[in-house]
């Protein structure tokens, strides 16, 4: 079996700069078919907020509504360069009984315990909710809330929570973060076979393809355009459950937001996609039957009703 690029992403689910790096993972995604292997180490962003200090985005030196906001205004910034949606205004996922991100580092590694797979979909779910819901994803009945809409067995996702295993995971992935001297998020660590680089902070496509390109000593090249294809890329969609408008962009490589913007209002107008407008932006998602027709649909494989 030929080897694939493993892209490890050193992260934490409330960073604003790994929220943005998705666009960039969908392109990589559609660019390089089954040649790409995601993986996710938690860094542990935030341990107390109220030690937290970054003068470079203005966090810090203040009681913790004023960094709440702070980082709201820090994140509305980011979301201007990255394009990935932000909700706008509300944001107070930190307060005294809850002042840290570990909660959902260490709920991330109780998912991988359940299902690998369906973790991957959970850090999604819990980007989502932190950045463009403003929900308080520390708090545990939000992560079972999230793990279910995953498609996690709440029960063992919990049980890995309570009995300290996914807590002891996490301690290991810090310990892997440290010995990469990772110190900022995102940081990605591009391996094949063995040859390993290590990029630090948010880094574009190109820099991606070329730093893939080197590692395969130029095996493994992208598509070099990917043309927008109605069924192709409302199955993408779908597999992903939803995305937002930069990342439909950048996985079918249109020039611009205004023509990846037509071809969505041109599939809502074909009752193909749903949008979900988010702060200056929006998420789209395959309409279900009922949304088309006013009845409910049930799937015989599930069971599951919508």
């Amino acid at each position: 079996m030929e080897k694939k690029v493993v892209i490890t992403n050193f992260t934490d689910p409330l960073c604003t700069w790994c929220w943005g790096l998705e666009p960039v993972f969908r392109k990589l995604e559609t660019h390089f078919p089954d040649e790409i292997e995601f993986r996710y180490v938690m860094g542990g962003l935030v341990e107390n907020i109220e030690e937290k200090w970054d003068p470079a985005n203005g966090i810090g030196h203040a009681d913790i509504p004023r960094i709440n906001q702070q980082i709201e205004a820090h994140w509305k910034d980011a979301s201007r360069h990255h394009g990935m949606p932000v909700k706008g205004n509300g944001f107070s996922l930190f307060s005294r009984e809850y002042p840290s991100t570990y909660p959902q580092n260490i709920a991330y590694k109780a998912a991988q315990m359940v299902d690998k797979k369906k973790a991957d979909r959970f850090l999604r779910r819990m980007r989502e909710a932190s950045a463009a819901e403003y929900l308080m994803t520390s708090h545990a009945d939000v992560l079972d809330k999230l793990a279910q809409e995953a498609g996690l067995d709440v029960t063992e996702f919990r049980k890995h929570i309570n009995d300290g295993s996914a807590e002891k995971a996490f301690n290991e992935d810090l310990k892997i973060t440290k010995a990469f001297g990772v110190t900022g998020f995102p940081t990605c660590l591009v391996s094949y076979g063995d040859k390993q680089v290590l990029l630090r902070g948010y880094n574009d496509y190109d820099t991606f393809v070329k730093v893939i390109e080197m590692a395969t000593d130029g095996k493994i090249k992208p598509i070099e355009k990917v043309s927008p294809n109605d069924e192709a890329m409302l199955e993408f969609i779908k597999d992903h459950g939803r995305l937002a408008l930069a990342e439909v962009k950048e996985a079918s490589d249109f020039p611009d937001d205004q023509l990846a913007d037509s071809w969505v209002k041109k599939m809502k107008s074909e009752h193909k996609i749903s949008i979900i407008p988010v702060g200056e932006s929006y998420f789209v998602e395959p309409t279900t039957i009922h949304e088309i027709t006013g009845k409910h649909y049930c799937d015989t494989n599930t069971g599951q009703c919508v």
